[in-house]
């Protein structure tokens, strides 16, 4: 076990050099026994090849055929021993026996020997007879058997045996197989070592790319800072840690400002330099422990593992931003550019990394309506947090099961006090949560498709008030708010126009209010749109006057009828000299272009007759009256006709 995890913690590359060293060393082993068997095969055969030449050269040039059939005499005995003593046969040889097809011995060095029979017969002896050279070891020697043909029969009359000392060819055949060895060896070592190099090189390369590949999977290409995917991982990593620390963690989400016009005018060579050198300078504002990546356009992303609390996260949310200040030259321009930070803290707003992140998004958007720059999350100001959604899926249904509710709120001359017209203004009767205050299910109407029922259920209920109100005998204009979904829609003036129909109230009884922005989204639609409503006979208004991005240009084209100052301006013109200049000169312009003017957030007596100085025409507030149900408002203006104005305000 212990060497498989040792293995499996080696590297590639020493993997294969283990794993190869292996079969190359089997190899060389069985290499270095065929090659001692052949030089042990070549040398016995040399040493054959010389017995054979001796037999022949020596041997056989002393005897003759009747030698082997009768014997041979002791002069002939002695003249062969004086034959194969020469010192160049007596190296080679070390003791001769020649015996004849009878198996008798007639010469041998041991003269005991002679006249004996061969015994015992060997295989040897009988290939020798058979005319076969045959040598096998035997002891010290190596027995070499030649057949003897004296008298040209045509089988051998009888062999020859010599002992040839082995130890001179083995220590041949192990001085070849050393050198042998040592070349062969050599040969694999070198083999092996170019095998390793270039295997080396490989993993190597492999490696490189290996990295790369893993460098460019994790980073953006153009900044060389982490991408989401990396991002995500150190975010989960740092909550691991944070978990086992009871350490908070932030994350934040940035948005360059502007950015789109960088790209739209200068081109996206431009925009690509200008988000290169802002990944520069945002990592150089962070520790090294911290992390900035770029999420996709103009969009970053920052962790911060190690935080003190939201204060500190702030804080350097601060410092990037003021990283950013420097201007930026961009192919010899000077550009400018600021960003938009929200910052999210685990364990506080979320505890996984989706949450978080979603989080510091919505912060983010939050950052870019408010001068700071940067926000932190705060769930009341989450629209597409859990409990908001899933009041929106309620607020579906409760349109269909009549949970709604309207309320109005009346409008007075400041000349005089008579009500000329009232706000219709949503509620919703929960069945759980009670009165839910329209700031909170009207936004999360207008960014979805929900905003068109509940318009048109808004539109209906208002006519249908104003004919009962009608047939009562009060004539009052319903004003009801529109959002922009309802204004671009070009089927509007058709709804309106069918409703107004089916209740049979005249138009100008029905008052529609709109906001500056609201017509700005798409003026050319809005236009034409208004336009249709103002000729069949609908009031127009502008509402929160002073709080969008007014253009006269847009507004003296307007067939609009009156102009709502803002309640913000209206209830700080009495400490506010700005807010006072605002609505004297909103005032001012609505009587020039020959509308009427309401004033939104009455609440004061004082604010009433600082309106009738500046000659506003109508009010409207809580010093009048807050919004009530039909009924109640019903009674509040007959009780104001009949008892005046003055007695329901004092």
């Amino acid at each position: 076990m212990k060497v498989i995890s040792r293995l499996q913690q080696m590297s590639l590359l020493w993997k294969f050099a283990l794993v190869n060293l292996i079969p190359i060393l089997l190899l060389g082993v069985v290499l270095q026994h065929y090659l001692q068997t052949r030089v042990r095969e070549r040398a016995v055969s040399g040493a054959t090849q010389t017995a054979l030449a001796i037999s022949r050269s020596e041997v056989e040039r002393g005897l003759a055929a009747d030698d082997l059939q009768h014997g041979l005499s002791s002069a002939e005995i002695e003249a062969l021993d004086r034959t194969l003593a020469r010192s160049e046969i007596r190296n080679d040889v070390s003791e001769v026996t020649v015996w004849n097809r009878s198996l008798r011995v007639i010469y041998s060095q041991s003269r005991e020997q002679i006249d004996r029979r061969i015994f015992p017969l060997t295989n040897e002896h009988r290939s020798a007879l058979n005319g076969e050279v045959v040598s096998h070891r035997s002891g010290a020697n190596l027995e070499v058997y030649v057949p003897l043909w004296l008298g040209g029969s045509r089988e051998p009359e009888g062999a020859v045996q010599l002992a040839i000392p082995y130890a001179p060819i083995a220590a041949s055949v192990r001085g070849d197989t050393n050198k042998l060895s040592i070349f062969m060896f050599a040969g694999l070592a070198l083999l092996y070592t170019l095998l390793f190099r270039i295997v080396a090189a490989a993993s190597k390369t492999l490696r490189h790319q290996a990295a790369t590949n893993e460098h460019q999977a994790l980073h953006d290409a153009l900044t060389d800072l982490p991408n989401r995917t990396l991002f995500h991982d150190r975010v989960g990593q740092a909550l691991t840690a944070a978990r086992r620390d009871h350490l908070p963690v932030a994350v934040m989400i940035m948005d360059l400002d502007r950015f789109k016009e960088v790209n739209d005018t200068l081109g996206h060579a431009s925009g690509d330099e200008l988000l290169k050198q802002a990944g520069v300078r945002l990592r150089a504002a962070l520790r090294e422990s911290d992390t900035v990546a770029r999420l996709g356009g103009d969009e970053f992303g920052v962790l911060l593992p190690k935080v003190v609390d939201s204060a500190a996260a702030v804080s350097v949310a601060r410092k990037l931003r003021s990283a950013l200040e420097e201007p930026f030259t961009i192919h010899g321009l000077a550009l400018q550019i600021e960003a938009s930070i929200g910052i999210a803290l685990y364990p506080e707003h979320g505890d996984d990394v989706h949450s978080l992140l979603q989080r510091a998004d919505v912060a983010m958007y939050e950052a870019k309506e408010h001068p700071a720059g940067c926000e932190v999350y705060a769930r009341e100001r989450d629209e597409y947090s859990p409990d908001r959604l899933t009041l929106l899926t309620e607020l579906r249904r409760a349109i269909d099961r009549g949970e709604l509710v309207l309320h109005y709120q009346p409008k007075a001359e400041l000349r005089g006090g008579a009500v000329k017209g009232v706000e219709a203004l949503v509620r919703w009767s929960h069945p759980s949560r009670g009165l839910v205050p329209p700031d909170e299910f009207i936004p999360l109407a207008q960014k979805t498709g929900v905003i068109v029922p509940l318009t048109f259920f808004v539109l209906n209920e208002a006519v249908r008030q104003a004919r009962t109100w009608q047939l009562e005998g009060l004539d009052l204009c319903v004003g009801v708010n529109l959002s922009a979904r309802n204004l671009l829609d070009v089927h509007l003036p058709d709804t309106v126009g069918e409703l107004l129909a089916r209740w049979e109230v005249p138009p100008s009884l029905l008052e529609l209010e709109i906001t500056e922005s609201t017509i700005l989204a798409d003026p050319i639609r809005a236009m034409h749109v208004l336009s249709r409503l103002s000729g069949m006979g609908v009031r127009l208004a502008i509402d929160d006057f002073g709080t969008g991005y007014s253009s006269l240009a847009y507004l003296k084209r307007l067939p609009v009828d009156a102009l709502k100052i803002d309640k913000s301006f209206v209830q700080g013109m009495e400490s506010d000299e700005n807010d006072a200049v605002i609505v004297r000169s909103t005032i001012d312009l609505g009587r020039n272009l020959g509308l009427q003017v309401v004033a939104e957030g009455v609440e004061t007596a004082e604010a009433w007759r600082q309106l009738l100085v500046l000659g506003c025409d109508f009010a409207q507030g809580y010093y009048l009256s807050r919004p009530v149900p039909a009924a109640e408002l019903a009674a509040w203006v007959r009780a104001s006709r009949a008892n005046g104005l003055r007695a329901l305000t004092a």
